[in-house]
């Protein structure tokens, strides 16, 4: 009886500690899906407003960086495209009143921690233009 209750509090001590590894959100939208989260509008006026650089103008001032995530979880769905990182990476942009983002990368990455096969993500630093 004693041995069986400590394998069973070996056991619950093993779930619950893997319970957290995989964070609510943290896989980014799964595939090609646009976010729902963004208006339609939102999203437009996102992909016709912010422009990709090489490099900050003169004049430009940092708003820092970001990150977008897209998780590949299912083999029936389509691999998620750069593309769609692209847009995920000027929506936030946007959102955070940046005119010009310049892609720092988009890589894929491990997704096992956050229940994907992959994730592929991407990362840009944002920049707003100095307005006379």
């Amino acid at each position: 009886m004693g041995r069986s209750l400590g394998k069973f509090a070996l056991f619950a001590a093993m779930a619950l500690s893997c319970s957290g590894c995989v964070t609510p959100g943290s896989e980014g939208i799964r595939g090609n899906s646009i976010d729902p989260s963004v208006s339609i509008s939102d999203r437009r006026a996102a992909l016709k407003t912010v422009s990709v650089v090489e490099s900050a103008p003169a004049g430009a001032k940092s708003l820092g960086g970001i990150t977008a995530r897209r998780c590949h979880r299912n083999f029936l769905e389509d691999e998620p495209l750069s593309e769609a990182v692209l847009s995920d990476l000027k929506t936030t942009a946007y959102g955070q009143g940046a005119d010009l983002i310049k892609v720092v990368g988009i890589e894929k990455k491990t997704g096992l921690a956050a229940n994907c096969w992959y994730v592929l993500e991407g990362k840009a630093e944002m920049y707003s233009l100095q307005k006379p």
